[in-house]
């Protein structure tokens, strides 16, 4: 459960990073007409596509792997992501970059979630019987609570520090899921989780 806990907790910087990234490009490099196609239809179908390449990689690879894989490649992502943010000028390829760090922050929260929700059913699966369902609806309550809680709180810490400050959190959010996900895989809560890779 505690890694569930800080996994929800960790999704905090990269949902407030997709809740406000969208907001500086309506400021800042697109009218609302794009941003609601890019934002709205394309990143929801990368969405899509991350979380059914999920159970994909999932059959093949472990999942402590994977997810030690995920969560830094979304590190790296979220890198840059804030760096978008110190180009203010509208250009093309500005626009372009945005949509590519659009589309790959939702393929990738995509493709946690289902590894998230495979995690909390391994762990589920291994409480008493009687109370598996109500496990499973407590860990999938508190992962949704996190990111909603965080988006809500988002837009205020955009409003008070501005987007650079705000970034910087969401980054710092994000890095340390990576370092704790590493570490769980590695020696803590997932490591029985570990299987050999398929050859």
């Amino acid at each position: 459960m505690g890694f569930d806990l800080i996994s929800g907790i960790s999704e905090e910087g990269e949902q407030g990073a997709i809740t406000m990234f969208p907001l500086f490009l309506l400021d800042h490099h697109m009218t609302a007409r794009e941003l609601g196609m890019w934002n709205g239809v394309v990143a929801m179908a990368f969405s899509i596509c991350g979380s059914s390449a999920g159970g994909f990689l999932l059959s093949r690879y472990s999942i402590g792997l994977l997810m030690r894989r995920v969560f830094v490649i979304r590190t790296v992502s979220m890198v840059f992501q804030c760096s978008l943010l110190t180009v203010l000028e509208p250009s093309p390829l500005m626009k372009g970059m945005s949509v590519l760090s659009l589309s790959v922050q939702h393929f990738i929260a995509g493709l946690i979630t289902t590894l998230t929700f495979t995690a909390m059913m391994n762990c589920t699966q291994r409480a008493e019987e009687s109370i598996q369902a109500t496990h499973y609806s407590f860990l999938a309550t508190l992962e949704v609570l996190g990111k909603l809680s965080f988006s809500a709180l988002a837009g205020g810490m955009v409003d008070t520090v501005g987007f650079p400050i705000a970034f910087l959190l969401f980054l710092f959010l994000t890095s340390s899921s990576a370092l704790h996900v590493w570490r769980a895989t590695e020696t803590g809560a997932l490591k029985e989780q570990l299987k050999e890779q398929p050859q």
